[in-house]
């Protein structure tokens, strides 16, 4: 699961009601300023539909945690496939190459987003995961460090444009390897996105330069 997301990242159902122009510096490394967004004239329905099939779990994993499941989503079809949807009409015509989903709820997502797209899909997985050569990226967690591994050659010539996919973002860490790592392989990495972000992540946000795009806020509570 993704746990990212200290830096750019806009809402989808925010963008589509409000244009913000003010952006705030935030503590993640070359952050980069709020750039202003044309304001959209309304609202997605599928995104409230997309919202609302989302469960959300109090205190899982650990006390504190409200735990916003999307496999509840995964069991409505119709509201999976307008997920979907909704990132391929973004991504369609960006001239985007590869997709890299991280482990896990990643692979839900960016496999169906990169075959829409006529895209590859490269995961970028757990230590010990991949078999043959890869190349690794740490990042720290709030206890700990933690590590994402690619394929050595899964980027296959300088310049690549990537798109990264997760489901949830909400510090940043594990997007920002994932950054790291793709950078390292020379890809040009256009935007990472997620299903759900934090709702203090209404504006728009750069994390380490790139932005970050979600669909729908998480909630606190079930409605």
């Amino acid at each position: 699961m993704g746990e990212e997301a200290s830096c750019n990242a806009v809402s989808a159902m925010e963008a589509a009601t409000n244009a913000k122009p003010a952006a705030k510096e935030n503590g993640c490394a070359a952050a980069v300023a709020q750039e202003e967004a044309a304001p959209v004239a309304a609202a997605d329905p599928r995104l409230q539909g997309i919202s609302d099939a989302i469960r959300v779990v109090p205190h899982f994993p650990k006390q504190g945690i409200m735990f916003n499941d999307i496999t509840t989503l995964l069991l409505r079809p119709g509201v999976f496939k307008d997920a979907v949807d909704l990132f391929v009409e973004r991504y369609r015509g960006m001239r985007i190459d590869a997709v890299a989903g991280i482990e896990a709820r990643g692979f839900i997502f960016g496999p169906a987003i990169a075959l829409a797209i006529g895209a590859k899909f490269i995961p970028l997985r757990k230590p010990r995961k991949l078999p043959g050569e890869v190349i690794s990226e740490k990042y720290v967690l709030e206890y700990g460090t933690d590590c994402l591994e690619m394929h050595v050659g899964a980027i296959e010539r300088p310049g690549e444009r990537v798109l990264i996919i997760d489901d949830l973002v909400a510090t940043g860490g594990t997007l920002c390897a994932a950054i790291r790592l793709l950078e390292r392989a020379e890809a040009d990495v256009v935007e990472c996105a997620c299903l759900i972000g934090l709702p203090k992540f209404k504006d728009f946000y750069k994390l380490n330069g790139k932005p970050v795009y979600v669909l729908v806020e998480s909630r606190e509570s079930d409605k």
